[in-house]
């Protein structure tokens, strides 16, 4: 079985220059949002380097940026007629050959195929995330419920496209985690069970509570593997800070703070090296430029 790194080292001239194709790309998409009045924030480790670096984590590669469902979805209309000059939307609604959760915002005319992704057959760029918060209910079991369905259909979304998921475990465990999935996927595939029905039952679940009388006050991800721990109240998120972030500014929660210690615990203590958590890719390639390979 392979045990995946995540956290290898970029060479310096490389990670500068995807930071700043990235940072044009948050740019590009804040001004769309504000264009339509569509309220965006930071979350995750962009959060995290926004008020700990004014900027990028110095070993991290992406963006992650959070959006209520509701401006998630006005924003993925508009997308086309805003952005589609520069930059394509990954879901697997719209590519059927992509098996992830999460919606990418690509760069078109480059390349970014991670460890992890390198077996799925979808066009895969360089990419900024984009997280929806749904609604959590008020019930205690309907939110477990709730959660577990989340976890169990995009563990499933994601072998319909792979069958070698990152696996933290070593020795007999990790083997048959590892056999277990490649079984998984060889029967979705004899089933014909396509990512994008998966990913439709996988957004039913996310959105149930969204316009209901039994949603709650609270708002998560769950594209977030601990989105039930790390839900966040809405009147938490508004109204959103604006702060430095790299050459631009980027939106944050409100009460940043609180979300960022429930996620991380102490979030501004700086993790030993063999922590630092990035998504170093195989193959990256800049426009108009040859791709670089990582090394063997």
């Amino acid at each position: 079985m392979k045990k995946y790194s995540r956290s290898k080292q970029y060479d310096e001239t490389v990670l500068k220059k995807l930071h700043g194709v990235q940072v044009e790309m948050l740019h590009d998409f804040a001004q769309v949002c504000e264009k339509y009045k569509l309220p965006y924030f930071a979350v995750y480790g962009t959060a995290i380097g926004a008020v700990r670096h004014a900027g990028f984590i110095p070993w991290d590669d992406d963006i992650d940026v959070g959006m209520l469902r509701v401006d998630y979805d006005k924003f993925m209309e508009i997308f086309s007629k805003e952005m589609s000059d520069k930059y394509n939307l990954l879901t697997p609604q719209i590519d059927g050959q992509y098996s992830c959760t999460v919606t990418h915002i690509q760069r078109k005319n480059t390349k970014f195929v991670s460890e992890v992704t390198q077996n799925l057959k979808c066009e895969q760029c360089i990419f900024m995330d984009i997280f929806p918060f749904d609604y959590v209910p008020r019930d205690r079991k309907k939110q477990v419920a709730q959660s577990r369905k989340a976890n169990i259909l995009g563990k499933l979304l994601f072998l319909s496209g792979s069958p070698n998921p990152i696996i933290d475990y070593d020795g007999i465990k990790g083997e048959i985690m590892s056999l277990g999935c490649r079984l998984v996927y060889v029967a979705l595939k004899l089933l014909r069970i396509k990512p994008s029905w998966i990913y439709k039952k996988y957004v039913d679940n996310a959105t149930k509570y969204n316009k209901s009388d039994e949603k709650g006050r609270y708002v998560t991800s769950y594209e977030y593997v601990g989105s039930l721990k790390d839900k966040i109240a809405a009147k938490d998120i508004f109204p959103l800070k604006k702060v430095p972030f790299e050459n631009t500014e980027i939106n944050i929660p409100n009460n940043n703070d609180k979300f960022l210690k429930k996620v991380y615990g102490d979030y501004m203590k700086i993790p030993p090296e063999n922590e630092r958590v990035n998504h170093m890719p195989l193959i990256i390639q800049f426009e108009g430029e040859e791709p670089i390979y990582a090394e063997k």
